[in-house]
C-alpha cells in the first residue's frame, strides 16, 4: 500500500502502487467508451430513427459535455484548496461516483430522447466531479522521477477500461440488452472507487485558502493556466488529436450501419466493437513500453507519431470503399466475422488507429505533469479536461450536422457522402494536432541512449 508523508511523494513506488493508483481509470473507460461508441449511438438510434440520428448525437453530447468542460477544472481545483478528515479528494470521488450510479439507472430507465438529454447532463456532472479531483490525486503520489511509469499505468488502464467497454459493454449490449450494459456500468464504477478511497492515502496540503465564491473558482481556474504557454500548446495538440480519435469513435457504429448492413443492429454492434477492440488491444501492447521509452527519449516524439498514424488510419475509412489491403489479411477476418471484405477491411484499420492511440495516451498524462506546477494538479489537470470533453463536443457537433446532409445527397467515393467528409476532418484534426506538438518545448532533461542528460 502507498505510504509515506503527504501521500507518499517522498519515496519511489512500486507495480502494485502504480496499478492501484490508476484503477479507476479502468471504470472512467469503460463507463465513457461503452456509452459514447455503443449505448448512446443505439438508443439515440432507436429514440429518434435514422433520418434525424446524426443531430440527435451531436445535440445530446454537445448539452452534456458542456457541463464538462466548465465543471471539472472548477472542481479540480476547488479540491487543491479542500481541507477535510477525510482529505481533499476523496469525498468528491465518493460523491461523484454515488451520482454517476443514480444518473446512469435513470439513464437506462429513460424513454423519451429529452430525458435521456437531462440524465445524460446530470451524469457529466457527477462524473466530472469525482474525475477532477481523482486527476489531482495521482499527482500528489507519484515521485517526478516515475511520472512516464505512472503516465504508462495510466495508458494501460484506460486502455483496459476501453476495451473492457467496447468489446465486454458490447456482449452485454447485443445480448442482454441496455439496462443490463448500464447497470455493468454502476457495479465496476464502484469496484474500482471503493479501493480508491480506502487504500490512497489522500494527505496533501491544500495550495491555499478555499475560494470565496463561484466566481473568484471561474475567474481564477480558467485564468491562471493562461500564463503557462507550453501547457496551452499542449493542450491544443490534445484537443485536436483527441477530436479525431473520439470523432471515429462516435460515428463507427453509424458508417457500419449505413454502408455494410443495412440497419442490421446485431452485425453493427459486432462490426464496431471489433474495431473498437482492434484499436484498444493495438494501443494495449505499446502503451507500456513507449511510456517507459519517453523517459529516454522525450515525450513529443511519440506523441507526433501517433498523431500521424491516427490519420494515416482515419484516412483509409475515407478510402474505404476500395481494396486497400492484402486479400490474405482480409479474407480470414471477414470468414471470422460473416461480413463483406470490405468490412473486414475496415475493422483491420483499427490496428493502425490503435497504435497511433497508445503512443498518445501512454505518455499524455506524463507530459502535462512535466509542464504544470506540482502543487496545483487539481487546478490543471482539471483543466486538461476542456480538451478532453472538449473534443467530444466538437467533434460531435461539427460530425453530426455534416453527416447527416451529405448522406442525403450522392455518394462520395463509393459511400454515403457524409462519412468521407466527416472522416476527412478527423483526419485533418490529426494531422493538425500532431504537428502542433512540435510547439511544446521538452523542459525536463532527457536521458539519451547513453545516458546522458540533455
Amino acid at each position: 500500500m502507498i505510504t509515506g508523508p503527504s501521500a507518499g511523494v517522498s519515496r519511489r513506488l512500486g507495480h502494485l502502487d502504480f496499478a492501484l493508483l490508476s484503477i479507476y481509470w479502468v471504470a472512467i473507460g469503460y463507463l465513457w467508451t461503452s456509452l459514447g461508441g455503443l449505448i448512446i449511438p443505439d438508443l439515440v438510434l432507436d429514440l429518434v430513427g435514422r433520418r434525424h440520428e446524426g443531430a440527435a448525437l451531436a445535440v445530446l453530447e454537445g448539452i452534456g459535455s458542456i457541463m464538462a468542460v466548465v465543471w471539472q477544472p472548477v472542481i479540480g481545483a476547488v479540491s487543491d484548496r479542500t481541507r477535510s478528515r477525510w482529505g481533499r479528494r476523496r469525498p468528491f470521488i465518493v460523491i461523484g461516483t454515488v451520482g454517476d450510479v443514480i444518473f446512469l439507472v435513470g439513464l437506462a430507465l429513460s424513454g423519451s430522447y429529452w430525458l435521456v438529454v437531462i440524465f445524460y447532463f446530470l451524469l457529466q456532472t457527477a462524473s466530472n466531479t469525482a474525475q477532477g479531483p481523482y486527476q489531482g490525486l495521482m499527482p500528489d503520489v507519484v515521485p517526478s522521477s516515475q511520472r512516464g511509469t505512472a503516465s504508462g499505468y495510466y495508458g494501460v488502464s484506460n486502455v483496459i477500461g476501453l476495451l473492457a467497454g467496447t468489446i465486454g459493454a458490447g456482449f452485454i449490449l447485443s445480448h442482454a440488452g441496455r439496462v443490463v450494459a448500464i447497470l455493468s456500468i454502476c457495479g465496476l464504477l464502484v469496484a474500482t472507487m471503493l479501493p480508491t478511497v480506502l487504500l490512497i492515502p489522500d494527505r496533501a496540503e491544500p495550495t491555499s485558502e478555499q475560494f470565496k465564491g463561484f466566481r473568484q473558482a471561474l475567474t481564477s481556474t480558467f485564468s491562471r493556466p493562461l500564463r503557462y504557454p507550453s501547457f496551452m500548446w499542449l493542450m491544443a495538440s490534445r484537443l485536436l488529436i483527441l477530436m479525431g480519435l473520439v470523432g471515429v469513435q462516435s460515428f463507427v457504429f453509424f458508417y457500419f450501419s449505413n454502408v455494410f448492413f443495412g440497419g442490421n443492429r446485431h452485425a453493427t454492434i459486432a462490426a464496431s466493437y471489433t474495431l473498437q477492440g482492434l484499436v484498444i488491444l493495438s494501443a494495449f501492447a505499446v502503451s507500456l513500453p513507449a511510456a517507459w521509452a519517453s523517459d529516454r527519449f522525450g515525450r513529443r516524439p511519440f506523441i507526433l507519431v501517433g498523431g500521424l498514424m491516427g490519420a494515416a488510419g482515419v484516412l483509409m475509412l475515407v478510402f474505404s470503399d476500395y481494396q486497400l489491403l492484402p486479400q490474405s489479411l482480409v479474407a480470414p477476418l471477414a470468414d471470422a466475422l460473416n461480413v463483406p471484405d470490405l468490412a473486414a477491411q475496415a475493422t483491420l484499420v483499427g490496428i493502425l488507429i490503435g497504435i497511433g492511440y497508445g503512443l498518445f495516451f501512454s505518455v499524455d498524462w506524463a507530459f502535462i505533469q512535466d509542464v504544470i506546477p506540482g502543487d496545483e494538479a487539481g487546478l490543471f489537470m482539471g483543466f486538461s479536461n476542456i480538451a478532453t470533453a472538449g473534443s467530444g463536443i466538437i467533434a460531435r457537433f461539427v460530425g453530426g450536422f455534416l453527416l447527416d446532409p451529405f448522406n442525403a445527397g450522392p455518394r462520395i467515393l463509393g459511400l454515403p457522402g457524409g462519412f468521407p467528409i466527416i472522416f476527412s476532418v478527423f483526419c485533418a484534426w490529426l494531422l493538425i494536432g500532431a504537428l502542433l506538438i512540435l510547439k511544446v518545448p521538452e523542459d525536463r532533461p532527457v536521458r539519451t541512449p547513453a545516458g546522458l542528460a540533455r
